[in-house]
């Protein structure tokens, strides 16, 4: 259950309480506006869950033998490079909102606290012409930052969590299968779907030569992961309907991996690339000007794709009769550190 907790929260932090509060202030700015904000502000956060849930998958190259199996938790945090914790506030790229005071670097999602003020003008005849002229302005506090609060997840590290449970089980012809599955979730409160599958495969049995060493296999290996989330906001006194915040999130990666043991030790190397897409959305309808124009549906559509991204990983895994520990880094734009437990009966 804690595993379930933690996998809702990697994606659903960092979009609810005072960040959600504040999106009245945000949509009445303009929809455009408002998608241009919240991209630079979620970008990070998005590109990390995308990063971290392609991680976790293996710790040796070794399929399990037919109908052997093992049950492993993983812990993944993909590290959020300093450059992508902040973004500078740019005035062209928005029509009606501007910096009121404060600083014009403005935190991401993986950022610190805010001090800056935003305001937005806009002129009552863009929202209906038979307004007489005048504009409306308003100011508001800019999103500050989650990176402290994710801390306590991540090992002081400021990384995204992307928490997994995973089951494998030998096949036939050195070909195991990997799942992925948490309980759908299904109230008031919260919608929660998350399902993944993966294949690996022995390649040196089909190579003359590498076959013959006991300690040496290499193999290679295709993952899919799908989580979607949905759940209510919290959007202050806008009125509307089925006002809703949800995530989608589609990866997959690709990679050769060799990993050699000796003894109880397995040291394990994998190359390959990820491809992901993350997609948040704002759904519902929204009485942005009552009585003045209708209301909008579906305001917020915001999405961050990987497409061939390249990564290294290289890790360690000790095994104690039928538990394993391993520890794993990846190199890739969001360096990822994975820890992980399990249960394994070849």
């Amino acid at each position: 259950m804690k595993t379930l907790k933690l996998t809702i929260l990697s994606v659903a932090l960092l979009v609810s309480g005072s960040t959600f509060a504040q999106f009245e202030d945000y949509l009445l700015g303009g929809i455009d506006d408002a998608n241009t904000l919240f991209n630079h502000y979620m970008s990070p956060m998005m590109k990390g869950i995308g990063y971290g849930f392609n991680n976790g998958w293996y710790n040796t190259a070794k399929p399990h033998e037919t109908l052997g199996f093992d049950l492993t938790i993983s812990f993944n945090a993909a590290l959020v490079p300093v450059k992508d914790q902040s973004f500078v506030f740019d005035p062209n790229e928005y029509t009606a909102t501007t910096i009121a005071s404060g600083n014009s670097t403005l935190p991401t999602a993986m950022g610190g606290a805010a001090s800056t003020v935003l305001q937005y003008n806009i002129d009552q005849q863009d929202i209906d012409p038979s307004l007489p002229p005048g504009i409306i302005s308003a100011t508001y506090n800019a999103p500050s930052g989650y990176g402290e609060q994710l801390k306590e997840y991540t090992l002081g590290q400021l990384g995204v969590p992307s928490p997994v449970i995973q089951a494998g089980i030998g096949l036939v012809k050195g070909t195991e299968l990997k799942i992925r599955w948490m309980p759908e979730v299904n109230r008031e409160t919260v919608y929660f779907k998350y399902f993944g599958v993966g294949a690996l495969h022995s390649i040196d049995q089909w190579i003359p030569g590498l076959k013959s060493l006991p300690f040496l296999d290499i193999s290679g290996f295709i993952g899919y992961t799908k989580i979607y989330v949905e759940y209510p906001l919290p959007v202050g006194d806008i009125g509307g309907e089925n006002q809703m915040a949800s995530f989608d999130i589609n990866t997959t990666t690709f990679q050769v991996i060799g990993s050699a043991h000796i003894a109880v030790v397995t040291g394990y190397l994998g190359i390959g690339y990820d491809n992901f897409k993350t997609n948040f959305k704002m759904l519902g309808t929204y009485d942005l000007y009552p009585g003045i124009v209708p209301a909008v549906s579906d305001p917020i559509n915001l999405e961050q794709k990987g497409e061939g991204s390249p990564r290294v990983t290289a890790g360690v895994r000790l095994k104690l009769a039928i538990v394993t520990l391993h520890a794993d880094y990846t190199l890739r734009e969001y360096n990822t550190l994975t820890l992980g437990l399990g249960f394994s009966f070849r």
